[in-house]
């Protein structure tokens, strides 16, 4: 399923981005799901709790712009593809400093928006959603991949930190990142893995975590660790 979340004062453009979407997603068969929000804080609180795969914007809003808000989305829904809707052309350079995917007219809104939709909805299926696998006695757990943030080693189990909380396994640190994506993990130390992706900063041989943690940063992995946060930081959006 797709799921887009669109943030626009003006209820006509929502409107027609409802239709506009239920005629795409029809006739291409595809389920998706459209949160609409005309409150910029109420927007940026759903941002914080629930994941999308797309959000649009509106460039002019009431006592913000879309590129702050923009800027500030970015860093709670880093996956999340920013598609600019707006009547205000001159803004069309600046969408991309927020690394914007498309910035769209309103007046093109019906020629435009199922291209986006297309690409998008195409690369999405080239994605292989991958999933670490918790085995406790008789239970499991499957935990999306891009939702841990990092793993930390305590005596003879992991324990997990992820979106969901926090899930606790008798496994070695080796096994646990052998299951693991290593394009998008690093080890930072012989006790701790951390999510590239939710790497914040690098300061002090500290890395800070998007929850907020500060995890120590071993003198061996250091270099490594500064390279690997470096090429991912230039490749991703």
């Amino acid at each position: 399923m797709v799921e887009i979340v669109v943030l626009d004062d003006d209820i006509c453009c929502i409107e027609a981005i409802k239709d506009i979407s239920r005629r795409h997603f029809e006739h291409v068969d595809e389920e998706y799901e459209l949160r609409c929000h005309t409150d910029t804080e109420e927007f940026l609180n759903e941002m914080k709790e629930r994941d999308c795969d797309i959000i649009l914007l509106d460039m002019e809003l009431p006592g913000t712009s879309g590129l702050e808000v923009g800027s500030k989305v970015k860093l709670c829904q880093p996956d999340a593809v920013l598609i600019f809707i707006t009547n205000y052309v001159e803004y069309a350079v600046a969408a991309y400093e927020v690394n914007a995917f498309r910035y769209i007219p309103k007046i093109m809104m019906e020629e435009k928006l199922p291209e986006a939709y297309t690409v998008l909805t195409n690369e999405m299926k080239l994605k292989e959603k991958r999933y670490f696998i918790v085995m406790n006695g008789s239970n499991l757990e499957k935990i999306p991949e891009d939702h841990i943030l990092y793993i930390i080693k305590e005596k003879k189990y992991i324990r997990i930190v992820h979106k969901g909380g926090e899930s606790k396994v008798r496994m070695t640190m080796n096994e646990a990142y052998e299951q693991l994506n290593p394009a998008n993990f690093v080890k930072i130390d012989r006790s701790y893995v951390a999510s590239l992706k939710h790497i914040m900063s690098l300061r002090d041989h500290q890395v800070k975590m998007r929850d907020g943690a500060f995890l120590p940063v071993s003198q061996p992995q250091l270099r490594n660790v500064k390279n690997r946060v470096k090429e991912y930081w230039s490749i991703k959006r």
